[in-house]
């Protein structure tokens, strides 16, 4: 059976040798500014130091692991080989084999184009002009945008990473992509053959949650990393950078 190797990461935590519980936190992110960047396989971005100032002083440590995709990443986490993945929608597929934490930010996503590309009053255009949109593997954008893949699946590329489908994009191999509207900032700054889709309002608006497998993280732990984020919450929101 061919096995796809995890880079394991160092524990970001003072108090190593303190903790009663290491949580491996899983992504597939190596270029997600300014939520997650790889250098030499160590994590920095703001996420990360989400995930440090609500963990720091408890008795958790966290141990990150980069994976190849977020579909992997949610398989593993179903299989109990990871315990946390971050930024995460809730989703009642997603809740037949995870619990979510309390909502620790709101998450903004919004369509960008090629230059060149038209522009869009609704995203049902992609499909019916026979468009192409690049969008993250696993990620979930509401029902509407749902019910347009399944009734569309040729016009929508899956694509593991953010570096990747904005990278596609500037070369026009595809019209339009879905992202964050945080990371595509930065994006745009290195692409100027990328913009946004400003007359068209944001394709989805959620809260963002911890997503903890059920196999490895009892109800009462779940409770106990609730009881972390809630007087972390002022912390965390200075954390991410304004627009």
């Amino acid at each position: 059976m061919l096995k796809v190797a995890f880079v394991v990461l160092l524990i970001f935590s003072c108090s190593v040798f303190a903790c009663n519980k290491t949580l491996k936190v899983g992504t597939n992110e190596r270029n997600w500014p300014p939520y997650v960047v790889a250098v030499k396989n160590n994590l920095t971005g703001v996420e990360i130091d989400v995930l440090n100032t609500i963990f720091n002083g408890s008795s958790f440590c966290l141990k990150f692991v980069l994976l190849p995709t977020s579909s992997r990443a949610f398989e593993e986490l179903k299989e109990g080989r990871i315990d946390v993945i971050f930024a995460a929608s809730k989703t009642s597929a997603r809740a037949d084999f995870a619990y979510f934490s309390d909502a620790y930010r709101d998450e903004v996503v919004r369509l960008y184009k090629y230059t060149e590309s038209p522009d869009l009053n609704n995203i049902s255009d992609i499909f019916y002009k026979d468009l192409t949109l690049t969008v993250n593997r696993g990620s979930y954008y509401g029902v509407a945008f749902e019910l347009f893949k399944q009734n569309y699946p040729a016009n929508v590329i899956m694509m593991p990473t953010a570096e990747k489908r904005f990278a596609m994009l500037n070369k026009n191999r595809v019209d339009y992509a879905i992202e964050d509207e945080l990371a595509a900032q930065y994006f745009i700054n290195q692409y100027p053959a990328i913009e946004a889709v400003t007359n068209m309002a944001a394709i989805n608006k959620s809260s963002t949650h911890l997503m903890l497998s059920k196999k490895t993280i009892s109800q009462v732990e779940l409770q106990a990393i609730n009881e972390l984020i809630k007087p972390n919450k002022s912390a965390i929101q200075a954390i991410y950078p304004h627009y």
